[in-house]
């Protein structure tokens, strides 16, 4: 695939917020991993660094791509994706994180753990089984291509109903279950501040939905780390809000 000047920049250009919005997440996270008690033992500070750590290798791998240093061979593809894999993962259950910290019982936080799981890794599996092949250099079969045309479009949609689904749900526990049952309306203003970021995440996923009718999909490739370095950063941003209102304190407090 042959790589035009408005290709590359649109990659400097996701290049570019890529390194701002990492700096901020990463400023974020050590503040987060500091103010931890025992950040070596948080699975949530270990999911916030690896969330990082992939999206920093999604970038370099799709700028070496695109620049031909990289081929479309299929062990640069898995890895294309492996890291995905992680990318998707980690975020979904950082979002179940948050749930877990208003959630009435422990089994509701269960069955929404694992669930997303298996929901997001058959969606992986498929993307694994029909990607690749789609994409190789000739591809494997031109039947491949085309449900790739159509089922690569699909998948994301899926994840964002996923994404909204997960938000949707803390949404409402806070609401119902600490605002109007228990009357603490000091989550009142957490309600909001959720639902504007909610529909930010969203679009977020939106955006990469509407890239995906680029003609060069490796420019596609370099917007993913942009999407997932904003949407870990709301992700820190709520989770840091839900402990600061549960414990009554001020913000620069103890986060999760």
């Amino acid at each position: 695939m042959s790589t035009s000047t408005q290709d590359y920049q649109l990659a400097a250009l996701a290049a570019g917020f890529t390194l701002g919005f990492g700096v901020l997440t990463v400023w974020e996270a050590i503040k987060q991993t500091r103010r931890n008690r025992n950040p070596l033992r948080s699975v949530y500070i270990y999911m916030l660094w690896g969330e990082i750590l992939v999206n920093l290798i999604i970038a370099i791998i799709g700028w070496l791509f695109l620049n031909g240093v990289l081929g479309p061979s299929v062990p640069v593809l898995f890895f294309i994706l492996f890291f995905w894999v992680f990318e998707i993962q980690l975020l979904m259950q950082i979002i179940i994180n948050r749930i877990a910290l208003i959630a009435e019982h422990r089994s509701t936080v269960f069955r929404l753990k694992w669930g997303t799981v298996a929901v997001i890794t058959t969606i992986n599996i498929a993307v694994f089984i029909i990607w690749i092949p789609a994409h190789t250099v000739p591809p494997v079969s031109q039947t491949f291509v085309d449900i790739n045309l159509i089922w690569d479009k699909i998948s994301k949609v899926l994840i964002l109903i996923v994404d909204a689904g997960l938000n949707w749900y803390f949404l409402r526990t806070v609401n119902i279950r600490l605002v109007k049952q228990h009357g603490l309306t000091k989550y009142k203003p957490l309600v909001g501040f959720n639902a504007k970021l909610m529909v930010l995440s969203i679009a977020m996923d939106a955006l990469l939905i509407g890239l995906m009718f680029l003609k060069n999909g490796v420019v596609y490739v370099q917007f993913h780390p942009v999407v997932y370095m904003v949407k870990l950063n709301i992700e820190m941003s709520m989770a840091s809000l839900v402990v600061r209102l549960a414990q009554g304190k001020p913000e620069n407090d103890m986060y999760p």
